[in-house]
């Protein structure tokens, strides 16, 4: 019996040091992050298309909260998403008209 409690107590020990030291870790460690641009990031539809002009969603959310880009433009989410993000923020989104792709064809698409 008494061979199998040494290890056992031994492994529980390490476990405990090893929890103690990821629990200063995250703190010590923590990351801010603002409120605003994850409530932008999460009304964004999440296409990364980079329609915007920005890498992607998560990088015209932080610009949007920082001021640097006008709540419109996502292409993809169209009006309701420039609303949300336009309620997030405090302010009066105008008129965003719907973009459609349009496909020319040369005459060459059966070939």
């Amino acid at each position: 019996m008494e061979q199998y409690v040494l290890p056992i107590l031994f492994f529980l020990g390490i476990g405990a040091v090893i929890g103690i030291l990821l629990t200063v870790a995250s703190k010590v460690f923590y990351v801010k992050t603002d409120e605003t641009v994850s409530r932008i990031s999460e009304a964004l539809p999440g296409a990364n298309c980079g329609g915007c002009g920005y890498s992607g969603c998560d990088g015209y959310a932080a610009a949007v909260a920082s001021g640097e880009a006008p709540p419109d433009l996502c292409r993809p989410g169209g009006a309701e998403t420039a609303g949300k993000i336009g309620q997030i923020l405090g302010v009066e989104v105008g008129n965003v008209e719907p973009v459609k792709a349009f496909i020319r064809c040369n005459g060459n698409c059966g070939a």
